[in-house]
């Protein structure tokens, strides 16, 4: 109940809305029973940033036997919309995390692991397409993962002023992935 109403603060207000004696108050303890379970606020923040990294394990969704690395494409788009659209809360809480990890070590790191498994996931699904053929055979995975989560984080930011605007840019890399005569995109 703490991890949740902390997070809630932190989705509406930023960091700056983190503070230790109304998260205990919306919760019904004291500030001294919150303290006991998150001795610093640091540990409390990171409790956040592991409640964020569950639930985008938990809700993502998992591949269909069989899939094509280009379907694969296509169904995480579908969860950075599905972010977008019906968790907004999760996206604000990431972007803090995003903007305060320059300037915070432990932060960073949390930023790191959340950002190093999404490109994991990335890496894989591009190196499988270009091993089928669905993707250019001269792909640079590493490079072409790097501008897939540019593109991704664009929507997590805001920066696409519509789900419509993010999916057609979304579908313009898909072309740039696949070789000249599979230009084909996911259906979305």
């Amino acid at each position: 109940m703490i991890i949740e109403a902390a997070f809630k603060a932190v989705a509406q207000d930023g960091f700056e809305g983190l503070r230790t004696r109304e998260i205990a108050k919306l919760v019904g303890i004291n500030s001294a029973t919150l303290h006991h379970h998150f001795p610093t606020k640091e540990d409390l923040i990171e409790g956040i940033a592991n409640q964020l990294e569950d639930r985008f394990r938990g809700e993502k969704t998992g591949p269909a036997e069989r899939e094509s690395a280009v379907a694969e494409l296509g169904r995480q788009l579908k969860d950075a919309i599905f972010y977008y659209v019906e968790q907004p809360e999760m996206l604000a809480v990431y972007r803090e995390f995003v903007a305060r990890a320059p300037r915070d070590p432990m932060i960073k790191k949390l930023v790191q692991r959340l950002h190093a498994a999404w490109r994991a996931d990335v890496v894989k699904t591009l190196d499988k397409g270009r091993q089928d053929g669905s993707f250019r055979e001269d792909l640079d995975v590493e490079a072409a993962a790097s501008v897939m989560l540019s593109a991704v984080w664009g929507l997590v930011a805001d920066i696409f002023p519509s789900k419509g605007a993010f999916t057609a840019g979304f579908h313009e890399l898909v072309k740039w992935l696949a070789p000249g005569e599979k230009r084909k995109s996911p259906g979305i």
